[in-house]
């Protein structure tokens, strides 16, 4: 009984992603995504659409179409911000 939950903690586990997990209890998903590019760009929701995304563990880069105009938006933590105003993190060594 005890490997039986054993195994069905490591499916589970492994089926799942942090970075989801991270978007869905930090209020940063699609929804809130839509509702912020239609705010900023002043364009109805139903105007909104993403056409693409690239995500990674705990952020995500956006290509919406937002009334004809194609913008960018980068996740990031837990905002996101358009990616002409985002900031890109430096290392310093």
């Amino acid at each position: 009984m005890k490997n039986m939950y054993l195994s069905l903690g490591i499916a589970i586990l492994s089926l799942t992603s942090c970075g989801a997990y991270v978007r869905s209890i930090s209020g940063t998903t699609k929804g809130n995504l839509i509702k912020t590019v239609a705010l900023e760009q002043g364009c109805p929701e139903d105007k909104v659409k993403i056409i693409d995304e690239v995500r990674a563990s705990a952020s995500a880069t956006y290509y919406l179409d937002a009334c004809g105009k194609k913008v960018i938006y980068k996740q990031q933590g837990f905002y996101f911000i358009e990616a002409s105003q985002a900031k890109e993190s430096k290392t310093v060594l």
